[in-house]
């Protein structure tokens, strides 16, 4: 299991990412993780525009998107919450975004991906050619893990609608 004090926080390059890091490390007690109810909303202010929070479902084999952040759902060009992953249409990125999800659960820590992409004008994230996600795992009980709080960042953006380079 996890501890937080074995092993360091993942590496971000994105300043609020660390800082969102460092307040669930915070949030940690011993051996046991957070939960969502240790997180006061206003705790979570400064990154609500770029905070997701997904419920684990069916023994962490479904993933169901509870809360996108308004930079999110802009960025998406489409609101995804209470869909479950493989309901959303997330062509392009599913690979990377279950195989994320998927190590969160498989280790029980933290996960700072850098992921790019070259979508297609016009679909999922087309804008976000680059960006920084951060992955959480929470757990009700301190031990299961039943959901996961995600925040991400542009690093390279291109503007609506202008194609691939």
């Amino acid at each position: 299991m996890y501890q937080p004090g074995q092993k360091p926080l993942p590496k971000t390059t994105v300043p609020q990412l660390r800082s969102l890091s460092e307040l669930w490390l915070s949030k940690c007690n011993g051996e046991f993780l957070p939960s969502r109810a240790d997180f006061a909303d206003e705790d979570l202010r400064p990154w609500f525009g770029n905070l997701l929070l997904v419920d684990v479902v069916a023994g962490a084999q479904r993933f169901r998107f509870r809360l996108m952040g308004t930079s999110l759902v802009d960025a998406a060009c489409r609101e995804l919450t209470g869909k479950f992953f493989d309901e959303a249409d997330i062509s392009g990125y599913e690979p990377d975004v279950l195989e994320d999800y998927a190590e969160v659960i498989r280790t029980r820590a933290p996960v700072c991906k850098t992921r790019r992409y070259n979508p297609v004008p016009g679909t999922f994230m087309d804008h976000w050619r680059i960006y920084e996600r951060l992955l959480l795992p929470l757990a009700n009980d301190g031990s299961t893990i039943d959901k996961i709080l995600g925040c991400s960042y542009p690093l390279a953006e291109r503007p609506r609608g202008k194609p691939a380079s």
